[in-house]
């Protein structure tokens, strides 16, 4: 549910006095210490001239507690012509009293103020875990003028501070609590996304949230959970639809490494050149295989499978990195097709060897470079960048994309957009900002759901087409992007169901980590028989109609037609 035009504007002004307030917040002591100062200074000086005036002469300690008592509104209360220093002080005084007073009661009440927030709070987002990739989502949703609430365990995160400065409530405490998450309102958020640093904790906080979603109504609350390792990764993913409790909670899985190798990819594919010079195969190097190495070396192989499959020919990949044959060799189990699909060259060295910055791997014993494209993977930004250099150097007469993997399109992948050289060369020199490119919004939310519910929706659109409706005739026949929420979130209780249906006639959904040729057969070749057809055919339409009865429909009389 978007917000209306007027609450935006409330909310864009509430933001941008929440945000000055916390700037502020930093100086303020030391600006109100100032105050005081002079608001002393200048009651003393102003005590000065009126007893001098008055032929009253003081001493010093008499003109001081004068000026003192201007804060507690004692000595002011002066008919005479009074010295615009002591004017100005009368006034000055008492104001920064009051601001003090009401500052320490919101230090002391903060909790208070944000506890009522949260409850006053509806369909804001969740964020579990306040490390590069949360804060950077949290960030972005409010961008999209979402309520934010961000929780994690480390009261010292230095992420803390920027949350409160953005007007993000911000709770310290364990995620996996179920106190806390329902303190942060989890029965009325929108979206709850766990991306804490341990996938056994982001497991536990989509287990806890489920449990509390058992007695929400109406709703569906869609979880959406990073998982880091590989193999747990595609287990999970193969159980999806049927984790979820269809009625009140949707599961999601996903990893950054993953999404970052298909846009990676997407924007610099190494097979571009294949209609250009048929001749020439493609030749990856990829330095590192790291969790974003291995992502890259399995989704190249899948996009080159069809290929192989026609020509018979293997894509070729090096590798470079300290432990390289021991990381293949893993990889080769957990994708058994791999090294079918793909001849795996391996190169043992680490970048800052000498061996590397020669690059020797890079030719052949005439000399020739046959790479296409590389691809460097490192965790570190600074050795990445160092790595992306040195391959830049070996290859500056080469008409060869350097691709380096970063944290962020910033910082040092500045250096890498400072400009093009005059034959063009540093243009060959890419940076692919990781959590920048990957922590967005609509990338998340455009999940396994989204896809099977958009599916969905075209495949209503198709019949009904073929049935000879119109638009005119039925309005639900828009693309997806002109449906109503309240139809999309139709077509993704759909999706939720499917899990349950597949169950009642003995099958389930698995992730294809081999895509032989057999495999992929045996999948595209799948089908269900008339009974199994029928049997969840009437399972949908029971699920509809108790989705309509709950959304408020009746029963009408039949249609005499």
């Amino acid at each position: 549910m978007r917000v209306s035009t007027q609450d935006s504007i409330w909310l864009r002004g509430w933001k941008r006095i929440w945000t000055f307030w916390w700037r502020w917040r930093d100086l303020r002591w030391l600006v109100v210490g100032g105050l005081w100062l002079v608001a002393l200074l200048l009651g003393y000086v102003g005590f000065a001239k009126y007893t001098t005036a008055m032929g009253d002469k003081r001493s010093p300690w008499d003109l001081l507690y004068l000026a003192l008592q201007l804060f507690t509104l004692e000595s002011g209360a002066i008919l005479a012509l009074k010295p615009l220093e002591l004017e100005v002080a009368r006034l000055l005084a008492p104001a920064v009293v009051v601001y003090t007073i009401i500052q320490a009661l919101v230090t002391i009440f903060y909790r208070q103020l944000q506890f009522l927030d949260l409850c006053l709070m509806r369909d804001h987002v969740i964020i579990c875990g306040l490390g590069r990739k949360g804060f950077l989502l949290a960030k972005r949703f409010l961008a999209r003028e979402d309520q934010v609430v961000v929780l994690d365990r480390d009261p010292d995160n230095v992420f803390f501070e920027q949350c409160k400065e953005l007007g993000i409530i911000v709770l310290a405490g364990d995620a996996t609590n179920p106190e806390l998450l329902s303190k942060a309102g989890v029965h009325k958020a929108k979206y709850l996304i766990a991306v804490c640093n341990d996938d056994s904790v982001n497991a536990e906080i989509a287990v806890q949230a489920r449990e509390l979603m058992r007695t929400r109504k109406g709703k569906v609350l869609p979880c959406f959970v990073h998982i880091i390792d590989a193999q747990l990764r595609d287990l999970l993913r193969g159980r999806e639809l049927e984790i979820a409790n269809a009625l009140s909670f949707r599961l999601e899985f996903f990893n950054i490494f993953d999404m970052g190798a298909r846009a990676l990819l997407s924007e610099f594919s190494p097979f571009d050149r294949i209609a250009q010079a048929p001749e020439r195969l493609p030749h990856l190097l990829i330095v590192g295989l790291g969790r974003m190495g291995q992502s890259l070396a399995v989704y190249a192989a899948r996009s080159w499978h069809p290929r192989y499959s026609a020509i018979g020919k293997r894509l070729l990949i090096t590798v470079v990195d300290k432990d390289a044959k021991r990381k293949v060799e893993m990889l080769c189990l957990r994708y058994p097709q791999l090294s079918r699909v793909c001849k795996l060259n391996t190169q043992e060295m680490d970048i800052r060897w000498p061996e590397f910055q020669q690059a020797g791997f890079l030719f052949d014993a005439q000399g020739q470079c046959d790479v296409t494209a590389a691809y460097v993977c490192l965790d570190d930004d600074q050795l990445a960048l160092t790595a992306g250099l040195a391959l830049f150097q070996r290859l500056r007469e080469q008409e060869i994309p350097i691709v380096v993997r970063l944290t962020h399109d910033t910082g040092l992948a500045g250096l890498l957009r400072g400009g093009v050289s005059a034959d063009g060369a540093s243009a060959r020199l890419h940076a692919f900002g990781l959590l920048d490119r990957i922590c967005r919004p609509d990338l998340l939310l455009g999940g396994i759901n989204e896809i099977l519910a958009r599916a969905t929706h075209e495949d209503y659109v198709l019949h009904q087409q073929q049935a000879g409706q119109t638009p005119a005739t039925n309005p639900s026949m828009v693309p997806w992007d002109e449906l109503p929420e309240h139809l999309k979130e139709s077509n993704r209780r759909q999706a939720d169901h499917i899990g349950v249906k597949l169950q009642t006639v003995g099958c389930g959904i698995a992730p294809l980590t081999d895509w032989s040729t057999v495999e992929v057969w045996e999948a595209e070749s799948f089908t269900f028989s008339p009974a199994e057809v029928e049997r969840m055919a009437e399972m949908e339409h029971e699920r509809f109609v108790e989705e309509r009865l709950r959304a408020g429909w009746r029963p009408g009389p039949d249609d005499p037609s």
